[in-house]
């Protein structure tokens, strides 16, 4: 049961430095692609395959360094004869001597570091994937949008707002909202917005994910055109104000 052990801290030991390599390799190139800025050639595609490899190879480290070996120990102490676990479990009550101690004491410290280490890695890469990824968390954390387009619906004014003030060309939060004559919100039901743009031989076609903020007549969409340039817009809305749909061109930045 010794052996078995010293051999698995030996192990496990003489992963961290190549698997911290390998992790600081992959995360150095990858971290550049979460923060390259959208307007740039393929980056909203990217950036989409950057985050799980982040979080794979972080997980990945903390798996094999961590995880694993305490995994193999519990299973391989089973296989060794009922004799040597009893010799061995009546042996690790004995007091260890004080330089013993002393390198348990700094594997500990060591391996404290290391996890200290590694969850640090993981906030900050998981800060960066949701602010690059989620940007519709924006309008339930207080930021103010701006509108970018207003129509008027069967008496009902429409207006839709996202915090950058105009769409681009990368996921969007969206805040919809409906008011009557008086300026004030009113409850539309169901509502749904999509984009298309007419190209020569075929149409491209993006669909918002629309849901109730909460307050009644303001909804929230997430919504990613895929492409820059001007885009037509359909508005619809069915419920306790009636049927209703708006079409109007908006512009779409990089």
């Amino acid at each position: 049961m010794g052996d078995l052990r010293g051999a698995v801290i030996e192990g496990a030991v003489q992963r961290i430095r190549p698997k911290v390599m390998t992790v600081c390799a992959i995360l150095f190139g990858l971290l550049p692609i979460m923060w390259s800025p959208t307007t740039q050639a393929g980056a909203d595609v990217m950036k989409r395959i950057a985050a799980p490899m982040i979080g794979g190879v972080v997980t990945s480290a903390i798996l094999e360094l961590l995880l694993y070996p305490v995994i193999y120990v519990f299973w391989r102490r089973h296989s060794l004869p009922r004799e040597t676990r009893d010799i061995m479990e009546v042996s690790s009550i004995v007091p260890v001597t004080t330089a013993t101690a002393g390198n348990a004491e700094k594997r500990r410290s060591l391996n404290i570091i290391l996890a200290l280490l590694i969850v640090g890695v993981i906030a900050v890469g998981g800060f960066i994937a949701w602010k690059k990824l989620y940007p519709s968390a924006a309008l339930s954390t207080g930021v103010t949008a701006k509108p970018f387009a207003t129509q008027t619906v069967n008496g009902l004014t429409v207006t839709l707002s996202v915090p950058e003030g105009q769409l681009r060309n990368a996921d969007n939060a969206v805040l919809i909202a409906f008011r009557d004559a008086n300026g004030q919100l009113v409850d539309t039901g169901t509502v749904k917005l999509d984009l298309d743009m007419n190209m020569p031989g075929m149409v491209m076609h993006a669909a918002g994910a629309v849901a109730p903020t909460g307050t009644p007549g303001q909804y929230r969409a997430k919504i990613n055109p895929g492409m820059a340039g001007d885009w037509k817009a359909k508005l619809g809305y069915q419920g306790p104000q009636g049927t209703g749909q708006a079409t109007f061109t908006i512009n779409v930045k990089p």
